[in-house]
């Protein structure tokens, strides 16, 4: 979280005794991560100045002219509509070329002398806006009449802040306080901190406050003040909340804004009139129930929402924002303010559905989202009450404070060696217990035995490792060592599984598919149109508890349907698609965790030739078929070393005539086939798509380890047979034979062509295949190479009552 830190509001409880970028670098290298220091932007055209003379605009009745004296040279006279200034003011004035904010435009820009109604104005006397001190535009903006005229702006107003970039594991420093603590143990100086009011133990006779779930709301104070006198807040005050990023509003507002900037902990006060029975209870919110909130927007509260109510209906979403009736208003003189400690996953879990977490939302929610110390309830609570009683008359009636589990104190025991072990240098015991100390710990040692126990702020406090951390931090990581690694690194071995992935991975891009990435989550009802009666393929999916969007809301347990969606996309803008995907799919089993199964589908459907639309008139169009998609599962197989072995199962969704699916073990380990027309019709992609289904896991059992072969020294013989079968006898069947016939000397065997024709006679058809023969005992000699070519043709005659053409 991102939060900025006025250098001036820091010195108020810390002297820093380091310049400021010194300064910077100490909190960034003790892990408190430093943006940047931002520093006034005003140029030297910028100065104090003193209004010497007023006089009426001769042409216009709304303007008037300010004779200004800026402490070099003579005189300048400004126009200016002003109506807030007087003789002997000490107020901000640029000369021509000074770079402003534009009043209308809130953009910088260039100042220009300009003549209004006929007189020139010789500068600009400014307002906050255009300083960019705040939205103010109407009135010039007064300083103070002890500044000495003619100096730099950025010397005598000017702010330098820290913006410093927190992490959720330091609530402690959302506050200045909690800062200058930082800066006071880095500096080894003294913290001083905020003066407060203390608070008696009488509660108010108007005003109780009761919690209904202290899960949801561990600690709930408020004070009631009455004799409150609404108005502006002190200068310096508006200054400081501008400073740190925030609108003044009037005095009471911006006491509760203050004490949050300067403590971490945020308050909200209430008009008392407004409270039905005097009573502020912490609960859930009621079914329907809803709230109209300070921004003006009429809310319907979720479920598990904890409200802040009286005793009739709700007045604010408890740690986020208020609502618009028991707003402070102008009138008011009685104020319950409430200071309150809530569980922070609740609190982000609310911020969240109502669209009010991060750098737009609340900043109350963005603070109660960490895990603030319910200790800091008492300490804002009587800090904002000092406060009010200074600068809005407020006079406190009572407070009550409901704290039903306390927090336990955490007391961290360990050793003074754990520093050395855990950070690799030495740190003298003495100067352990001085960073703790330092860091306002109570720190007690016996001997090499040290027990700790943090300020009631710090809650990322528990174990050892958390004091070594601070005794580390502060005292310098670059203290650290450098230190060469020395011995044999480890080899970095990835998991056998993931490199199969890679193998299959490189292989299906290298056949010309092109990989696509889509989301695990998908809609459940796709489920149901992966057949063409609306059966389910697979068992009822996961279901995400709260899904953003239906569409997301069911764990996939197929990849089927997140290749049809993508291909539906594509072929809207191309005529054919070639894509696979590698991830897991989730199959639910009772009482036990998913299982996860990693998963390559495969998808072709449109045009096989060209490969692009119009890539070449050359090349004849042709659509995809099964044997392309049979020539890539093969292909693949074999690149990763699988024989495919298995029973012939169902293949549902799948053409029934042209798909194949392949099991072992209960586990389907390949589906492949041409999708059912029914279901491509449903989808919106054509008949001839082809799809293909691997079960990576069982592949990867079934393959061979990948290994060296030596070159073959001996040159191949090759022959083309023509091979006559019946319609019904597969390629597969085929070349089966062929390689049980061959034996070892067999080094290859590949599909040419196949031909349906007057030659190869009715209810044949003619597989054209190469047989690649190779010995690694010598060169095979023509007679070698007939005598195996006879043993394959002989089975073939045998086995399927092959012929071979000539």
């Amino acid at each position: 979280m991102l939060i900025k830190v006025p250098v001036s509001w820091l010195r108020e409880y810390v002297d820093i005794t380091v310049p400021i970028d010194e300064l910077a670098l100490k909190l960034h290298m003790s892990s408190t991560e430093v943006k940047g220091v931002e520093r006034p932007w005003w140029d030297d055209k910028i100065r104090t100045a003193r209004v010497e003379k007023l006089a009426k605009h001769p042409n216009a009745d709304k303007l008037q002219l300010a004779t200004v004296d800026y402490g070099a040279g003579a005189p300048k006279t400004v126009v200016t509509g002003a109506t807030n200034l007087t003789e002997g003011a000490i107020v901000p004035y640029a000369d021509e070329g000074a770079s402003i904010v534009d009043g209308h435009t809130g953009e910088r820009t260039t100042l220009r002398g300009k003549p209004m109604r006929g007189i020139k104005s010789e500068g600009m006397v400014l307002s906050q806006k255009e300083l960019g001190l705040g939205d103010e535009h109407e009135g010039i903006h007064i300083l103070d009449a002890n500044l000495p005229v003619g100096a730099p702006l950025r010397d005598v107003l000017g702010e330098t802040v820290l913006s410093l970039d927190l992490q959720p594991n330091r609530p402690d420093c959302l506050g200045i306080v909690g800062v200058a603590r930082e800066v006071a143990a880095l500096l080894s100086t003294d913290l001083r901190e905020p003066p407060l009011d203390r608070l008696g133990p009488g509660a108010p006779k108007s005003l109780d406050v009761r919690i209904e779930d202290d899960h949801a709301c561990p600690r709930f104070a408020a004070a009631l003040l009455t004799g409150i006198r609404i108005g502006p807040s002190p200068a310096w005050m508006q200054t400081r909340l501008v400073a740190a990023g925030m609108r003044p509003i009037d005095n009471v507002v911006d006491v509760t804004n203050y004490v949050m900037l300067e403590l971490g902990q945020p308050l909200h006060a209430y008009d008392h009139r407004r409270l039905r029975g005097g009573l502020l209870v912490a609960r859930q919110a009621r079914r329907g129930e809803s709230l109209r909130t300070l921004d003006g927007v009429d809310r319907l509260l979720p479920e598990g929402t904890l409200v802040i109510a009286d005793a009739e209906r709700a007045l604010g979403i408890a740690g986020i924002i208020g609502g618009e009736d028991s707003e402070i208003r102008a009138d008011t003189t009685t104020v319950a303010l409430e200071a309150a400690s809530f569980e922070p996953r609740g609190i982000g879990r609310t911020a969240t559905k109502l669209d009010m977490r991060g750098s737009s939302g609340s900043a109350a929610a963005r603070r109660f989202s960490w895990e603030l110390s319910p200790d800091l309830v008492p300490i804002a609570l009587a800090r904002a009450c000092r406060l009010l009683r200074e600068h809005a008359g407020a006079k406190v009636e009572g407070v009550v404070d409901r704290y039903p589990n306390p927090r336990a104190r955490v007391n961290v025991r360990m050793r003074f060696s754990d520093v050395p072990r855990v950070m690799g240098i030495e740190i003298d015991p003495a100067e352990t217990l001085d960073i703790l100390r330092r860091l306002q710990f109570t720190a007690a040692a016996d001997s090499d035995t040290l027990v700790a126990t943090p300020p009631v702020v710090r809650t990322d406090i528990a174990i050892a490792e958390d004091i070594v951390e601070e005794v580390g931090r502060i005292a310098g990581y670059d203290r650290l060592p450098i230190r060469v690694p020395d011995g044999p690194l480890p080899l970095a071995e990835r998991h056998p599984l993931e490199e199969f992935r890679e193998r299959v991975r490189d292989g299906l891009a290298g056949f010309g598919l092109q990989e696509i990435v889509s989301y695990s989550l998908i809609d459940p009802a796709w489920l149901k149109q992966l057949t063409a009666d609306g059966s389910c393929i697979t068992p009822e999916p996961l279901r995400v508890v709260n899904p953003t969007t239906v569409s997301q809301s069911a764990a996939r347990p197929t990849l089927r349907a997140s290749l049809l969606d993508t291909a539906r996309r594509n072929l809207r803008h191309r005529s054919s698609v070639a894509i696979f995907e590698i991830a897991p799919i989730y199959l639910p089993r009772r009482a036990d965790l998913p299982v996860e199964r990693w998963t390559v589908g495969v998808l072709l459907s449109g045009n096989a030739q060209p490969v692009k639309d119009g890539e070449t008139w050359l090349v004849p169009e042709r659509r995809f078929d099964v044997r392309d998609l049979q020539g890539i599962v093969s292909g693949l197989a074999e690149l990763v070393d699988v024989q495919i072995p298995g029973e012939r199962v169902d293949a549902p969704g799948l053409h029934s005539g042209r798909s194949v699916a392949l099991g072992r073990d209960g586990t389907t380990h390949l589906i492949l086939g041409q999708l059912d027309p029914r279901v491509a019709e449903t989808w919106g992609v054509p008949v001839e798509t082809f799809l293909a289904e691997i079960d990576l896991a069982s592949w990867h059992e079934a393959s061979r380890t990948p290994r060296v072969v030596t070159p073959a020294r001996f040159p191949a013989a090759l022959r083309d047979l023509a091979i006559v079968v019946d319609e019904a006898t597969s390629y597969g069947d085929v070349e089966r034979e062929i390689r049980a016939a061959s034996g070892k000397d067999l080094e290859s065997v590949a599909l040419l062509d196949l031909y349906r024709g007057p030659q190869a006679g009715a209810g044949k058809k003619s597989f054209a295949v190469r047989l690649v023969f190779r010995s690694g005992a010598g060169t095979l000699g023509e007679a070698d190479v007939d005598r195996l070519v006879k043993r394959i043709t002989g089975r073939l005659q045998h086995a399927l009552g092959a012929t071979i053409r000539d």
